[in-house]
């Protein structure tokens, strides 16, 4: 079964120790909001007493996460053209504001033929592709 992976998606897995578990595909822009998600606002990760806290990390620790991440998947980018054509249908698919990103995603999992699109919110691609989407 080939896995897309959105970019919470890859949060979770990974800062839940369950790296390994990551192997499928996403695009490379994945990689430049995970870095924006560790180094900004910051992430959620599970203390070893079960406690969960929102912490940022440096951008020297937040490059080795992409790096280690990155080594485990493949990736598919939209072209120039696919790009245009997913805006020009954001309207009636109702993807306004920050929404455009998941319909960018929804469009990368459609092209790379995934069977699933693994994400922590199925509601962020409720109606935006026809991959199916898994809610963890």
């Amino acid at each position: 079964m080939t896995v897309y992976w959105d970019t919470s998606a890859l949060i979770h897995f990974y800062n839940d120790g369950r790296k390994a578990e990551i192997a499928g595909i996403t695009r490379t822009h994945t990689l430049s909001e995970m870095f924006s998600a560790y180094t900004g606002r910051g992430v959620w990760f599970t203390k070893p007493d079960g406690t969960v806290v929102l912490r940022r990390v440096s951008m020297k620790l937040a490059a080795v996460i992409i790096k280690d991440i990155r080594s485990r998947l493949s990736f598919v980018d939209l072209s120039p053209d696919e790009v245009l054509i997913a805006i020009q249908n954001a309207n009636k698919l109702g993807a306004q504001g920050g929404r455009i990103h998941d319909l960018m995603h929804a469009a990368a999992a459609d092209k790379a033929k995934a069977d699933e699109l693994w994400t922590l919110d199925r509601n962020d691609f409720a109606g935006l592709g026809s991959t199916p989407v898994k809610q963890l």
